[in-house]
């Protein structure tokens, strides 16, 4: 007899939701080892093949449109025809194509690559998005978030601290090789352990496990139903105008801060350490937002994220005023603004995507949500670059903190709202 026929339908399920978080977690986490990896490399690629700021700019804001496509395309075909598949190719395309960049020498072929890369790139986000949502009712979607959440920090500054010894040490190359061989190997990990709802093992519903209906499983409504809780729904359109904000400040610090400190003298794995604390705070806000949302605000999100993204805001713009010598007042005010940008991130484009979109259109709503912020991050890395290149640095932080101001106006619109409450959750 199996274990799953011995146990309780609750100790099963609960056994199944430990197993789909964790496998999330690492499935995302990973992701990140073949896009944040370059951030660590720019200073390594720029002396290598002589390439300014604005052309190293331009490589990278090709990943955001690339992947600005991709999360309007994969975050429908998630929602239609499930995730699994969808996880398995995008992860070993997005290997390979790391491996390809890794062989380039010239911007051309480098630039197109790494766009070709954000778009395979972006298969990731709405499908894990549409997978916590089947699993988890709104009532745990906040402190869910939280752990989910702190995946791609996680990712983050693990390859931060990988690509950046390595860059140093063995050659920007192999930022991108060897953080490919870690995707491929998470692509099958993610396989064979994923199951895209409750209902493919025999276990309950997230309607039922709030107390209502089974309905119809992971059946798919209709394009009209998805339509009218996603591009019809006047709150996505105000998180996605939330997240473009968001996103010119988190890729500003994410994908500048290394180059930044750099100049200031410090060599590149120094300044990718240093750098890499940013997401260590950000796990820490992602917990806070999660939490406090979930069991402190009864699922209002909007009076957590508010406060965060206006500190934010005033923490970017005293970025110059920071001595890069004194290595742990940096560490200190990176770490803050990691926990500022990350705990308001997973609310607007995963939680508060899932309490507005319910489960149904959760992949849509987040791709959706997650397509502005590709916009906003390109246009970040991109105007940083040729703003850095011209003006130097404080127009650069001015940007960032205006982005983190636009988003905190946008969200505090969504004060009252919470999820949860329909038919479908």
């Amino acid at each position: 007899m199996s274990r799953d026929l011995l146990e309780s339908p609750h100790t099963s399920l609960r056994r199944w939701q430990l197993r789909t978080i964790v496998t999330v977690f690492v499935t995302y986490a990973t992701y990140y080892f073949c896009r944040q990896n370059i951030a660590a490399a720019l200073p390594a690629i720029g002396q290598d093949l002589g390439l300014s700021k604005g052309d190293l700019g331009q490589i990278t804001m090709a990943l955001f449109i690339g992947y600005a496509i991709g999360q309007l395309v994969f975050g429908a075909l998630s929602d239609r025809h499930g995730t699994r598949w969808l996880l398995l190719g995008g992860m070993l395309v997005s290997a390979g194509l790391n491996v390809a960049f890794a062989l380039s020498h010239r911007i051309a072929p480098m630039t197109i690559i790494w766009g070709v890369n954000g778009l395979f790139q972006a298969t990731g986000f709405p499908a894990t998005t549409k997978v916590v949502a089947n699993w988890f009712p709104p009532s745990q979607r906040g402190r869910v978030s939280a752990i989910r959440g702190a995946d791609y920090p996680t990712g983050s500054l693990l390859v931060m601290l990988l690509a950046g010894w390595l860059a140093e040490h063995w050659g920007w190359r192999w930022a991108f090789l060897i953080p490919a061989g870690v995707l491929a190997i998470s692509a099958l990990h993610t396989f064979i352990r994923l199951r895209a709802a409750p209902e493919d093992v025999g276990l309950p519903t997230a309607e039922e496990q709030s107390g209502g209906k089974a309905n119809s499983g992971e059946a798919f409504l209709g394009w009209r139903f998805v339509l009218s809780r996603t591009v019809r729904n006047p709150r996505i359109w105000v998180l996605a105008g939330a997240f473009f904000g968001l996103t010119i400040t988190r890729y500003g610090f994410g994908i500048w801060a290394v180059t930044y400190i750099a100049e200031q003298g410090a060599s590149i794995s120094r300044a990718a350490a240093i750098s890499a604390v940013i997401w260590l705070g950000g796990i820490a806000g992602n917990f806070f937002a999660g939490w406090v949302s979930d069991l402190r605000l009864n699922g209002r999100r909007a009076p957590v994220v508010v406060p965060m993204l206006a500190a934010l805001a005033g923490l970017s713009a005293l970025f110059p005023l920071v001595p890069v010598e004194k290595t742990w007042l940096l560490a200190v005010y990176l770490m803050a603004v990691g926990a500022c940008t990350y705990g308001p991130d997973i609310m607007i484009c995963h939680t508060m995507a899932m309490d507005v979109a319910t489960r149904k259109a959760a992949a849509t709503a987040g791709g959706f949500i997650d397509f502005f912020g590709s916009i906003g991050a390109a246009v970040s890395v991109g105007l940083s670059g040729q703003l850095a290149e011209t003006y130097g640095w404080t127009p650069v932080v001015m940007l960032w903190a205006a982005g983190a101001g636009l988003a905190a106006l946008l969200v505090a619109t969504q004060w009252s709202f919470r999820g949860g409450g329909e038919e479908y959750v």
